[in-house]
């Protein structure tokens, strides 16, 4: 018996070793690892490698990482401390960053290796020292001077120290002529190069990802209007509230990743000159999709001559983004038969008939034998019910503000074109029609244009 339990403690000793490795052993700035990091992660954050980190600190490469515990982060040359990130916001550039942080902007650039000060990404990690984010103000307000007003009458106007301000081009200059803004520590507003106008421009997620979808949200202090473009593509924004525009974009699955711009034009009201415009990279991520091979389908099906028409007809006929959002609160799934576990989801990388690995599934599939009920995830309006080569039996339904979903294969339609359907209505019945081998549900919703994974409309509520 005691040999027993000798030898389930050296068992426990050797597996427990491993994490006790994890900790700083060379010169050099410091990492405190945070819960969910990898080394991977944390190489990608501070640009440099995992082989890099591992001889850095004297660790191996499977290493067990313990939240709270630190490691030499190699390739800062010259730097000591703890360092830390933190997220850059959309409108926010090198100059804005070295105001809120204090940091001078060429420090910034070496401590973070920028190569193109310009085209800093709404998303991206900025590098800092602890020191440097802990003495950075909370926000930071921008403040125009009045006619005739120098720098003491407005420090008292506002009620600051006259020495805490700055202006954007000579922090050592007392007087200032009306044109130019002045930034006091402690206000009401972040600052960034968006105009006062806009209270805030965020973005979510940020980074985007493929197959996903991304909200725009811009908040106003006044009346006026925003347009917005997506790589050349036009956003569609809608009025939340009297002060809140909401755009939703989906990410193209197939996107490429990497960075996109996003621009920004602000508008007094319709039909006028846009008052300023912005323009800022995005960041798109890969979806980390899976692979798959479907054999068996007919081979019309897969035909790009009969499919892509089809594609092209589909495209259009979900195009429009409708003023009306006709939805609150998540979405539900379009069916009750056996919903814990799917056929196939989103976004899978698809071989077809042992051809080429150049399609992906749009949707999600559900198990369901033919004539199971369909039904109505969200209220809308059924815009198309019809036969198609590759959709089967398809039903379309407009959901407002660009979003729409779709139900392919059906053996049945119990709704029309034109007609407005409730939350769980039934709108029509599970079949084996179109690009498919067996009976069952393909669900996919597109949001501006775009197939994205329907089961975020499940798990959240958008906007």
């Amino acid at each position: 018996m005691k040999q027993i339990k000798l030898i389930s403690l050296l068992l426990v000793v050797v597996f427990l070793a491993p994490a006790v490795a994890v900790r700083a052993q060379s010169q050099g700035p410091t990492y405190v690892i945070q819960e969910g990091d990898t080394l991977t992660s944390i190489a990608g954050t501070f640009g440099t490698t995992v082989d890099a980190i591992v001889a850095a600190n004297g660790i191996e490469e499977n290493s067990i990482l313990i939240p709270g515990s630190s490691l030499t982060i190699p390739g800062f040359e010259g730097v000591q401390g703890e360092l830390t990130t933190q997220t850059i916001e959309f409108g926010e550039t090198l100059e804005s960053l070295s105001l809120r942080y204090g940091v001078a902007e060429e420090d910034l650039i070496r401590l973070n290796r920028i190569l193109r000060p310009g085209r800093l990404y709404a998303g991206q990690a900025l590098i800092l020292t602890q020191s440097e984010s802990n003495s950075s103000p909370a926000t930071i307000s921008r403040i125009l001077p009045k006619d005739g007003e120098g720098k003491l009458a407005l420090a008292v106007r506002e009620g600051v120290n006259p020495w805490s301000l700055n202006t954007f081009e000579d922090d050592e200059r007392l007087w200032v002529i009306p044109s130019e803004i002045l930034v006091a520590p402690d206000g009401d507003r972040s600052i960034n190069s968006l105009p006062d106008s806009i209270v805030s421009a965020t973005l979510h997620p940020s980074p985007a990802v493929q197959g996903h979808t991304l909200v725009v949200r811009i908040d106003l202090d006044q009346s006026g209007w925003v347009e917005g473009r997506l790589d050349g593509k036009k956003l569609n924004f809608f009025s939340e509230n009297e002060r809140s525009l909401v755009s939703l974009q989906g990410i193209h699955a197939l996107t490429e990743p990497g960075l996109y711009d996003l621009e920004i034009s602000l508008y007094p009201s319709l039909g006028e000159e846009p008052a300023f415009s912005f323009v800022q990279p995005i960041r798109v991520l890969d979806g980390g999709y899976a692979f798959e091979t479907i054999n068996g389908v007919p081979a019309e099906t897969v035909d790009p001559a009969v499919i892509n028409p089809e594609q092209e007809m589909v495209e259009e006929l979900l195009a429009p983004a409708t003023p009306d959002r006709m939805w609150d609160g998540p979405f539900q799934l379009p069916s009750n038969y056996y919903t814990e576990k799917f056929l196939s989801v989103f976004g899978t990388r698809r071989s077809y008939n042992w051809g080429a690995l150049e399609y992906y599934h749009t949707g999600v599939d559900f198990y369901a034998k033919t004539g199971v009920e369909i039904l109505a995830p969200a209220p809308g309006k059924v815009i198309f019910t019809g036969s198609l080569t590759m959709r089967g039996n398809v039903t379309y339904i407009d959901h407002g503000w660009g979003v729409y979903s779709g139900y392919f294969h059906q053996s049945e339609f119990l709704v029309s074109e034109g007609e407005y359907v409730e939350t769980g209505q039934v709108i029509g019945l599970v079949g084996n029609t179109g690009r498919s081998t067996g009976a069952h549900l393909h669900w996919e919703i597109w949001v501006g244009g775009a197939p994205v994974d329907p089961l975020d409309w499940i798990a959240r509520e958008y906007p």
